[in-house]
């Protein structure tokens, strides 16, 4: 059986990770905490406001990391931002991935539906009309799954970031081929931003239906490189053959700090 618990959004003041998780722990106490594995109910009551982003983000995520699967019941919110509804999945990203961090709405009203699926929410966080069936349907697969890592200027960088990426990819059931293509992606990638561009890197991996998508983004200021094979004497773009060589299709989009290359494959 669920334990449920609430929140009031106007006390969610807090905005530092400390305190909400005290709070989390105030409200969840030890000898309410369920086994690993059940799902905890959390009713929001109140305004979602552009105030109450935050420290419910802090909050989510708390109990997320904690007890693996939330459901958050909003029938008795009031929207009073729409940017609001970011904050289940931004809480859900930091947590963690699929299927290890499970979120689920429940209850939203008309309004609130139609923003959860405008803002492309409803994609990486179920939507569901009552308690009862977010809490059956909490395991369910999410339309979009998403992974996001940092990494520093680290020889151990390109390493690391593959094995993150083998690991969501073996959770999510991705075949081998597509999998071992996502691997080399990253890696040549992430040891180009740390060999070349002595760069910081952020790596993004998502799998919607059919399609894996791995993004590695930089902050190397350089020339963007075009989508060609480099001369075999160049000192720099051997990555970016060998994404082209295992990618069903790629590219490059440039920032004003930096770009991303994203890469993309197919998987059953």
């Amino acid at each position: 059986m669920e334990t449920r618990i609430e929140l009031a959004l106007e006390t969610t003041g807090t905005s530092d990770a400390d305190g909400a998780q005290a709070e989390v722990d105030a409200l969840v106490r030890p000898a309410d905490d369920p086994p690993p594995g059940s799902p905890v109910v959390v009713t929001l009551r109140g305004q979602l406001s552009e105030r109450a982003v935050r420290p419910l983000v802090q909050r989510l995520h708390a109990l997320l990391v904690r007890h693996g699967g939330v459901v958050a019941d909003v029938s008795a919110v009031e929207l009073t931002h729409s940017g609001a509804v970011h904050a289940f999945a931004e809480a859900a990203a930091r947590a963690g991935e699929w299927p290890d961090v499970r979120l689920a709405v429940a209850g939203p009203d008309a309004t609130l539906t139609a923003l959860l699926v405008s803002s492309r929410v409803a994609e990486r966080v179920l939507v569901h009309p009552d308690v009862a069936a977010a809490v059956a349907h909490l395991d369910d697969r999410p339309e979009l799954l998403r992974g996001y890592w940092h990494f520093a200027v680290d020889p151990r960088a390109p390493g690391d970031a593959r094995g993150h990426v083998r690991r969501v990819c073996r959770r999510w059931g991705i075949d081998e081929d597509a999998r071992e293509a996502a691997e080399i992606v990253v890696t040549e990638l992430v040891t180009n931003a740390v060999e070349h561009a002595s760069s910081a890197s952020v790596v993004e991996v998502w799998r919607r239906d059919r399609s894996l998508r791995l993004m590695v983004r930089d902050f190397d200021l350089a020339e963007v490189p075009g989508a060609h094979l480099p001369d075999p004497t160049a000192p720099r773009g051997r990555g970016l053959a060998m994404v082209a060589a295992v990618a069903q299709d790629w590219g490059v989009e440039p920032h004003r700090d930096g770009k991303t290359v994203w890469a993309q494959m197919e998987t059953v």
